[in-house]
Formats: C-alpha cells, structure tokens, sequence
C-alpha cells in the first residue's frame, strides 16, 4: 500500500502541492475497506481534519488602494515606527504609536501628486484625524526590491506627519523634524540604502521631497 502514497513514489507533481502537511496522509491507524483502500467516514471530516491543510493566506488591508504591495510597505513602515520611535503622538489620547495606528485607517496609492515622492492628506489643525491618505509617485509604480525600501521609508515620513502633526520638516523649537525622524528611523532599521536612492532620485529633479 506504501507505493500508492505520493511521499512514497517521489511524485513530481508534489512541487505543485507543498502546502500539504505529510501528516494530513492516511496512517496505518485509518481503517481499510474489503477491497484495500483506506476509508474515512464522511461524518469524520470536521474542521480538524481541515486543518491538516497550511491555508496560503495574502495579507492585504482593505484601506490599501490600487497596488497590493502598498500594504506590506505599509506594515513595514508601522513596524519600523513603533520600534524606533519612542515619543508620543501629538494626540494625547494615545499614549504611544502602536495605539496610534491601531485606531486609525491608512490608505495608500500610487500617484504623481505634484512631483513630490509621497504626500498625505494632512489637517494641521488636529492633533490626529481618524484616516489618512498616502500618495506615493508613480516612479516607483513597479514592485521591486529597491522600490519597495525607498517606498517604505517614504511612508515611514508620511506617518510621522500624521503623528506630530504639528512639526516641520526641519527640527525647531527644541524638537526634532520630521526629516531628521525619518532618517534616524530609516538607518536603525537598516535602511540606508532606500535612504541614499531617493536622495539621488532627488538630486536628479525626477521627484521633490514632501510638500507637507
């Protein structure tokens, strides 16, 4: 009976159907049927028996617009803040970031919003609305590595404008700048190199930094 198992004759077509636990294959312990075939009673197959199965699940937020890949940028930028950045949100109703980003939606999207790298619908008025949207330029439409890290960090800038609302770019007043945020944040979450790629993509004048 061994033969029949497809672990057991290296079937080819195995690639094709890793999600498979090998345990979720008959056992010797199943009970075999006069005419040799292992037999599971209809009424045993319940939600355990499902879950032998790896479901193969694709994370994407529902506030994430037009390109999928938006939405992991997204948690990467969420996750590098929430570790690097330990200061209070202007909205003293949360009393740290991941409370923060926890109670508000985020959308983000490619677009050539003015030539600026990324944008966000900010009202300066407020110390934190209850969504935000992100625009990114539509250079670095295409889902590739580089892409992806330069995309992160720029919206890594855009949330910490939606966290200090009520800061510049520039550090004043005794507080530090959004600027200066981002690229601390940026390099101890190791990336430099987005950091150093949207800086030349500036010094070429194919896109502006924000116009917040």
């Amino acid at each position: 009976m061994d033969h029949l198992l497809p672990t057991r004759h290296k079937c080819a077509m195995l690639q094709n159907v890793e999600y498979v636990k090998a345990e979720s294959f008959p056992t010797d312990s199943e009970p075999v049927s006069p005419d040799g075939l292992r037999e599971t009673p209809v009424d045993t197959v319940n939600a355990a028996t499902i879950s032998n199965v790896e479901k193969v699940n694709v994370l994407v937020s529902p506030t994430v617009e037009d390109v999928y890949w938006l939405s992991d940028c997204l948690k990467d930028a969420q996750n590098a803040i929430v570790e690097y950045h330990d200061e209070k949100p202007d909205d003293r109703n949360f009393v740290d970031c991941t409370k923060f980003f926890a109670n508000k939606t985020f959308g983000v999207k490619i677009q050539n919003n003015g030539n600026a790298s990324g944008d966000i619908n900010l009202i300066r008025d407020l110390p934190s609305q209850p969504s935000y949207k992100i625009c990114i330029h539509d250079m670095l439409k295409d889902d590739t590595r580089d892409n992806r890290r330069m995309v992160t960090v720029i919206i890594i800038h855009q949330l910490l404008h939606a966290i200090h609302p009520s800061r510049m770019h520039d550090s004043m007043l005794g507080q530090k700048g959004i600027n200066k945020l981002e690229h601390e944040i940026a390099n101890r979450a190791s990336y430099h190199d987005a950091l150093l790629n949207l800086e030349s993509l500036h010094q070429s004048g194919k896109v502006h930094f924000c116009n917040v």
